[in-house]
């Protein structure tokens, strides 16, 4: 229909993907057979032409094209990579370029597959047999994904931060990579390329990442910048941007990163102290907060036992603290209460090695595969909670007589009440002050089975951007074309995100773009 409307005969591509593959093909590899691609329903934007159809029905197109890519993913579950077809929103059009897009195997036309970070939703399908092209992505990651996946280093690029550089085979295609604020080694990448007619088509990929002032005031993203040949400040803007959506609700406006370490550091401290018994500890931190719910578990409320006599007599011993963790990422919470208690973090061998491809002089320093000369330990998120941190605690008594446990991951993140949840206007969740989400000790709550011997405490550690982030982030910059890349799999969820993509571009056109300086939001 594109075609017919702006009056072009099929392409060439479209003409293959409706023969059968020539005969020598039928004798390959079905892996090594690059498939194509979904094609974006709004038209080649890369060239800066959109098409007619694009004209008259922009809004239905965006849509189909969701939900064929939808219905894709739901049909190909199970299937092998050769057999599944990439969605649109993991292709760069006119870029040659695919982005976290290894579970298709190999896309037609695609010359270059970057990897955003070493989380498995993204790097699933990399394996020791790929084949299909080269890898582009950080040093860490890079590492990783030679040392864990075994894959051929031929096929994996490294990149450093913050250097231009020009991809091979693309057709111009520059590329930059920043830090994603998300786990270690994680990329937002910046891809440019002059288009015919001479105009330069910029793209965003965000992958995961946590918004922060820093990717606002970028060089190369930055709203406004000064022209090198003319001296004068010009518009910088961002035609696509491939958004990471995993809070883009507006439930989810996380305290900052740095007040969360710096609450459970502090409680670590607290409860370390030698002198005294726990229940004299508890009450220190009681006696500090008049309010919060912090208080309620220091008093036995909120169905939490008291101490008992033998409890409150028994001298304090030395305190475990065990923080959840991901194969990468909490790093930073593990090594700032690690930094607060003066301490070694203890990792298994397998971990210590993932470790060793992080390469953080800090993080490789206080590392030790000894657990009794550690006082931090890493350990996986999903098995901890009182219960299994008990178990733990009583395997290395009596060198440990107390532990507390933290779950550090956006989903414990609960709003404070009177908050607006329920369509807030986008200046109030810019400007308001009661949308700014500070945390100390006392917002720590210990989950249900929670005693002075084992604690365990969900806090609200995101490596993600939440709503607010997000909204900023968004309302900062001059950006043409929004995509989300997470979950996009239901239409509901779709057309809510859609939603307040529009309101962000409303807010812009009415009230300009959102002013960002200094280094916190």
């Amino acid at each position: 229909m594109n075609a017919c409307l702006d009056g072009n005969s099929a392409s060439v591509s479209d003409r293959k993907e409706q023969q059968a593959p020539p005969n020598h093909q039928a004798k390959q590899d079905k892996t090594e057979i690059a498939q194509p691609g979904q094609k974006d329903s709004l038209g080649d934007t890369a060239k800066g032409i959109p098409s007619a159809f694009t004209k008259l029905m922009a809004g239905e197109a965006e849509s189909s094209a969701w939900a064929a890519a939808a219905a894709r993913e739901v049909a190909s579950k199970g299937r092998q990579a050769h057999e599944r077809k990439c969605p649109f929103y993991k292709i760069l059009p006119g870029f040659s370029i695919c982005v976290d897009a290894f579970r298709y195997g190999a896309v037609e036309g695609c010359r270059a597959y970057f990897l955003s970070h070493f989380h498995s939703d993204h790097y699933v399908g990399l394996t020791a047999s790929w084949q299909h092209g080269p890898i582009y992505c950080s040093r860490v990651t890079g590492n990783l994904v030679r040392q864990q996946l075994k894959v051929d280093p031929k096929w994996v690029v490294d990149l450093e931060f913050d250097k231009t550089t020009e991809v091979p085979d693309t057709d111009g295609v520059r590329v930059t990579m920043i830090p994603a604020n998300h786990c270690p080694g994680s990329s937002v990448f910046i891809f440019e390329k002059v288009m015919s007619g001479g105009r330069l088509h910029r793209i965003l990929h965000c992958g995961d990442f946590r918004a922060s002032p820093a990717h606002v005031q970028h060089p190369l993203l930055r709203p406004e910048v000064v022209d090198e040949h003319t001296g004068k400040p010009r518009q910088q803007r961002i035609d696509v941007c491939y958004l990471d959506t995993t809070y883009l609700n507006p439930k989810y406006a996380f305290p900052p990163q740095e007040d969360v370490i710096s609450a459970c550091a502090d409680l670590c401290v607290r409860l370390s102290k030698d002198n005294g018994s726990a229940n004299e500890t508890l009450g220190f931190l009681k006696r500090n907060s008049e309010t919060g719910s912090m208080n309620k578990f220091l008093s036995g409320g909120s169905g939490q036992p008291k101490a008992s006599k033998k409890e409150q007599q028994t001298p304090n011993g030395r305190l475990l603290v065990v923080v959840g963790t991901y194969s990468i990422g909490k790093e930073r919470i593990c090594l700032g209460i690690a930094r607060a208690l003066k301490c070694k973090i203890y990792a298994s061998p397998a971990k210590q090695r993932v470790c060793a491809c992080l390469e953080d002089p800090e993080l490789s320093s206080r590392l030790t595969d000894n657990p009794l000369d550690a006082q931090v330990h890493m350990q996986s998120m999903f098995d901890l909670n009182p219960e299994t941190l008990k178990e733990y605690l009583d395997s290395l008594k009596p060198h440990f007589s107390r532990v507390v446990g933290f779950r550090p991951t956006g989903w414990n993140y609960r709003p404070p009440g009177g908050r607006l949840l329920d369509n807030p206007p986008v200046s109030t969740v810019l400007q308001s002050r009661n949308w700014k989400t500070p945390f100390s000790v006392d917002d720590l709550v210990p989950q249900r089975g929670s005693n002075n011997e084992s604690m365990c405490f969900g806090v609200p550690y995101s490596e993600h951007s939440s709503f607010r982030e997000l909204t900023m982030f968004c309302c900062a910059l001059h950006i043409g074309r929004i995509i989300p890349t997470v979950n996009v799999g239901s239409q509901t969820s779709r057309e809510k995100m859609k939603a307040w993509i529009d309101r962000w571009e409303a807010e812009k056109r009415k009230s300009g773009l959102f002013p960002v300086k200094g280094e916190t939001w």
